[in-house]
């Protein structure tokens, strides 16, 4: 066995002994639950259990018995056995409250070991960052929830103490596609930072808002052609502006090669920072580029799709422009990506 295996078991021992006492002196006299019998029987289950090292077991037990007649000698059982556990930020908070309870209790003995397990875990503690972007704050009834508890505003951007292991962020709001991450939490002092994106709008969600036929152009820009007495001029007019919008198309396709450059960086540096194949076992440099990746090709996507509607839209101007033709064309966005609205007069 290791010292501090030994070291482990010898201060385990003078915490059970400690609490075992205080509780075997009065286990009752300030019973504030409804059931104390059953109280003491899961507290001395739960002892037991704690000196075979049956943690799992012996927590459950423990907690049920502070539910039913809190104590402080009990508190201080459950804490050691959450740290034991490894939830060593459910700990440290189980050892404020014992800490505060053997003050109230002037159980000296009782909060020099809440004490010195509070500054033990301190320096351990993994903290989690959740930070929501200003567009999504407003957003209607936007809820931001950890492993199904909402992490309210103002947690959003402070760093929150969390137990290892693995978790569930998740966000929702009306009319938008919900969003879901399931990261692995270190055990060891660190940041560890999620950044919750701007939210999908959902095209099968209720409303006319969120329907996938509200297509809404983008600014939209209408080109047309009407006829006149002067068809040379028309013609040569419709030409120029075919040139200027399908210059403006191939800028749009080149912005989108751009970011879609710098996406794919982002992607390959993430992948560095992850634990293939789970990519959502990640650094916080992991989870930021991984993020700007997203963001980049998004990016990337709908420079791509503007420019190719206005490459499209110029090309046809230019080439409908003799015999006088009247024609209009209308580039538009929606929720299923672009379209191009064409009418003609021959």
């Amino acid at each position: 066995m290791t010292r501090s295996s030994s070291r482990k078991r010898a201060f385990a021992a003078a915490v059970v002994s400690c609490a075992a006492f205080a509780s075997s002196v009065s286990v009752s006299t300030s019973a504030l639950g409804a059931d104390p019998a059953t109280a003491q029987a899961l507290f001395d289950q739960g002892r037991k259990l704690m000196a075979q090292e049956r943690w799992a077991e012996a927590c459950p037990k423990l907690e049920e018995s502070q539910r039913l007649d809190p104590a402080g000698g009990t508190l201080l059982h459950l804490a050691l056995c959450r740290e034991h556990e490894g939830r060593i930020a459910t700990a440290w908070a189980l050892y404020q409250d014992a800490l505060a309870q053997a003050k109230h209790d002037a159980r000296k003995d009782r909060a020099k070991i809440a004490q010195e397990r509070i500054d033990a875990l301190v320096p351990r503690l993994p903290k989690l960052r959740v930070r929501v972007p200003p567009a999504m704050r407003r957003a209607e009834g936007l809820s931001v929830l950890r492993d199904d508890v909402v992490v309210g505003e103002a947690q959003w951007g402070e760093q929150i103490p969390i137990d290892p292991g693995a978790h569930v962020l998740s966000a929702k709001a009306n009319g938008r596609k919900p969003w879901t991450l399931r990261l692995d939490v270190p055990a060891r002092g660190q940041e560890v930072l999620v950044d919750v994106p701007i939210l999908e709008v959902d095209a099968h969600a209720d409303g006319d808002a969120s329907r996938p036929d509200a297509a809404v152009p983008a600014s939209p820009s209408t080109f047309s052609s009407r006829s006149g007495a002067d068809e040379a001029s028309r013609g040569s007019g419709q030409r120029t502006a075919g040139i200027l919008v399908t210059g403006l198309g191939v800028a749009g396709v080149v912005v989108g090669g751009i970011f879609g450059v710098l996406s794919i960086s982002k992607n390959s540096e993430a992948d560095k920072q992850c634990l293939p194949p789970d990519h959502t076992r990640c650094t916080a440099q992991g989870v930021d580029a991984g993020s700007s990746a997203t963001t980049a090709g998004n990016v990337a996507t709908g420079a791509f799709i503007a420019g190719g509607v206005l490459v499209a839209g110029g090309l046809v101007l230019y080439f409908t422009a003799p015999n006088g033709n009247a024609v209009a064309v209308t580039p538009s966005a929606s929720a299923h990506g672009a379209a191009l609205g064409l009418t003609a007069r021959f």
